[in-house]
């Protein structure tokens, strides 16, 4: 089993799920907050090196859905500057399974490496119906 710390914004119902789902695996979880953590590009670019620049974004961030933020406009360079500086736009959870990084809870990569399976149906996402739109919004 493995360890497991967990960043993502506290309160979201869609960790919620994804945290139980993992800890019925067995796994420990570390859960942190990714709006209070202290993020730099050399900390962040890891666990978003696998993703597309434009996967690098929480897509019910309210700058992305409103189109204020344009996910893959800017520079590699300028995009992790504004995500370190304004973490709801991250793209969550990020992960460190034992030293390995990634962003987002993709259900084929975690079977794959062995880390879970998600059932057929499960609701592992953030919807607008979960605390009436808390897991997009950046109140803490």
């Amino acid at each position: 089993m493995a360890h497991i710390i967990f960043y993502t914004k506290p309160g979201c119902m869609g960790a919620v799920r994804q945290k139980a789902l993992l800890e019925s695996y067995g796994h420990t979880l570390e859960e942190r907050s990714l709006l209070s953590a202290e993020w730099t590009p050399e900390t962040l670019e890891p666990y978003l090196a696998s993703l597309e620049l434009k996967e690098w974004f929480n897509p019910n961030a309210p700058a992305v859905k409103s189109g204020q933020m344009i996910p893959g406009a800017l520079s590699r360079e300028d995009t992790l500057d504004l995500l370190c500086s304004n973490p709801i736009l991250i793209k969550r959870p990020l992960m460190n399974i034992g030293g390995q990084v990634l962003a987002g809870f993709d259900a084929e990569y975690l079977k794959e490496i062995g880390l879970c399976e998600v059932p057929s149906g499960y609701n592992t996402g953030c919807h607008k119906e979960d605390q009436g739109g808390a897991c997009a919004s950046s109140g803490s």
